[in-house]
């Protein structure tokens, strides 16, 4: 690894590490021929090549980055030159002023609809260029769209970028599982729609607050990619979110083409009245059909009811300490319980053996509001059909924790579901940290009852019976 102050190939003075992936170094550089700062990227090179191997991926890299050096758009981040320097490949970009997808999102949250769709038409155009070219380029994913001051959108890190119909990197440094099409992940052939497929993934990132496959693990997360289906979206919108369901198909051939996706933004960039918003394209019925499935007649309001905002029963949440009595908590918790209001929306109560918490009691509530697609109990179903789906994908064991599985719960709430996971201390199998959670819905509600215990005793299955008592009181004093 170089360091800061190295001058590569007599020209590039090597100021500051910018950022580091799987991919590669990223370092911002002084060009001292023409005097202006540049970015430069050294690639990683496998460790485990063989001298051969390396001399034919530096090769491999060198190609590709000329080629995307011939690419010519304002959302491509330039290329500008290539070394070759002791068999590592490096490469010269032009440094933008701005700020990736991936951070904007993790500092300020989810980003609005129309926001979302001007940053896809941009990365759109990037990579509708790229096809023109015969060029893919297989790392689409909100860590390499930039955001600059105005909020304009560029592409950058065509790295890893192969002809059209070419397979992955079979040094395997190509692309992040979260943002890999289906067929990537299956060893196939890239193309065009292969990009659009990890653009749609980062746009519902961006529009969501959080990934489609979101999961614990790498391996888990390329699990969910090829076997389930994305959460149906719940920020993005009628029309957005359908487009992005759709975009993230498993069938590339079942994907909108650039041209539908590119008409499909710009018609949330224009807000359609209702009546023109409410038609579908062909390749958006399995959207809607997808969230029908997931959701279940019981839990769905019907597509009757879409379109109406009924703001639900709930104008606010209501305090989380209200819902259950400290006699109530005492009784649970067997125990003197303390009660603390631990954060807006939250209220706990435990019990403490000297200083310690060894049982407690966490009630957190939010009320979910319309957006103008969709009613507030519509939002709040989406929202649980969600959390559902992200959390039966972490069933599964990790080291020394174990997560159960997701199972409904019945008589609490409108829907309810429960899932407890144990977690074995340091140096002592059979005792560790249980908890159980209850997520339930009424109305545009949303309550999740949280039951933790320290040295609890290590069975094949978490008590739940403590965590179920609580979340009937919560969903009785709801009901008053």
């Amino acid at each position: 690894m170089r360091a800061e102050g190295y001058l590569l190939a007599g020209r590039y003075r090597l100021v500051e590490r910018l950022g580091q992936g799987g991919a590669g170094t990223v370092w911002r550089a002084h060009d001292e021929t023409l005097h202006r700062q540049v970015a430069v990227k050294q690639v990683t090179v496998p460790r485990e090549l063989t001298p051969r191997e390396r001399a034919e991926f530096a090769d491999r890299a060198i190609h590709e980055a000329r080629s995307a050096g011939r690419l010519r758009d304002p959302a491509i981040v330039l290329v500008h030159d290539v070394v070759l320097e002791e068999g590592q490949p490096w490469i010269i970009l032009d440094l933008i002023a701005g700020r990736s997808l991936d951070k904007v999102i993790k500092e300020h949250g989810p980003m609005p609809p129309d926001l979302v769709a001007r940053v896809g038409l941009r990365v759109l155009s990037a990579l509708s260029v790229a096809h023109s070219h015969g060029i893919v380029h297989q790392d689409v994913k909100p860590a390499n769209i930039l955001l600059d001051a105005d909020g304009s959108a560029m592409l950058t890190d065509f790295g890893i970028a192969v002809p059209i119909g070419g397979r992955a990197d079979k040094y395997g440094s190509a692309g992040s599982p979260g943002y890999m099409a289906p067929e990537r992940l299956n060893e196939h052939p890239s193309g065009p729609a292969s990009d659009l497929w990890s653009l749609g993934a980062s746009l519902y990132t961006a529009v969501e607050g959080r990934a489609p496959f979101e999961r614990a693990g790498p391996a888990a997360v390329a699990a969910a990619v090829l076997l389930h289906e994305p959460p149906p979206p719940v920020r993005a919108g009628r029309r957005l979110g359908g487009l992005l369901t759709a975009m993230l198909a498993k069938d590339p051939a079942a994907r909108p083409t650039a041209a539908q996706v590119r008409e499909e933004l710009h018609a949330v960039l224009a807000s359609p009245a209702p009546g023109a918003s409410s038609r579908r394209r062909w390749w958006l019925v399995p959207a809607v059909l997808a969230a029908v499935a997931l959701l279940g007649t019981g839990g769905w309001y019907g597509l009757t009811v879409l379109g109406q905002e009924d703001p639900g029963r709930f104008a606010a949440a209501p305090a989380p300490c209200e819902l259950l009595t400290d006699a109530q908590a005492a009784q649970l918790l067997k125990g003197t319980a303390r009660r603390a209001a631990t954060r807006e929306g939250e209220c706990r109560w435990q019990v403490h053996q000297g200083s310690r918490s060894v049982r407690s009691i966490t009630v957190r509530t939010w009320a979910e509001q319309p957006t103008g697609d969709f009613g507030g109990p519509e939002v709040a179903a989406l929202r649980f059909a969600n959390e559902r789906t992200v959390r039966g994908g972490t069933e599964g064991v990790a080291f020394r924790k174990s997560v159960g599985p997701v199972s409904d719960v019945r008589d609490v709430g409108e829907a309810a579901i429960v899932q407890s996971t144990f977690e074995r201390s340091m140096g002592a199998p059979d005792e560790g940290r249980a908890d159980s959670t209850v997520l339930l819905r009424t109305s545009n509600l949303l309550a999740e009852v949280v039951w933790h215990e320290e040295d609890a005793k290590r069975s094949s299955k978490v008590d739940q019976k403590p965590v179920l008592a609580t979340a009937r009181m919560v969903s009785t004093a709801l009901r008053g």
